[in-house]
């Protein structure tokens, strides 16, 4: 179940990352309407969440991280 979830948010958030890469990447229009979303943002953020569901996958293979690290645990 674990997996199914993981895989999931990291699927979604890579195709949400380039599509918001991709949208703020456009041109603006000459309009007078102002956007309502930061596509730059959505994109920093997706990107994050996906880094994120990566390094869990990465410890469900059974690879540690953060061991070592400062803020993580440490070993004697």
């Amino acid at each position: 179940m674990e997996w199914v979830v993981t895989l999931s948010v990291v699927g979604v958030s890579l195709v949400l990352t380039l599509a918001a890469a991709w949208l703020s990447g456009r041109p603006r229009k000459d309009s007078m309407r102002t956007p309502w979303i930061s596509w730059r943002f959505v994109t920093l953020i997706a990107g994050a969440v996906m880094l994120l569901g990566l390094v869990h996958a990465m410890n469900l293979m059974g690879l540690q991280t953060g061991a070592g690290m400062p803020g993580g645990p440490s070993r004697p």
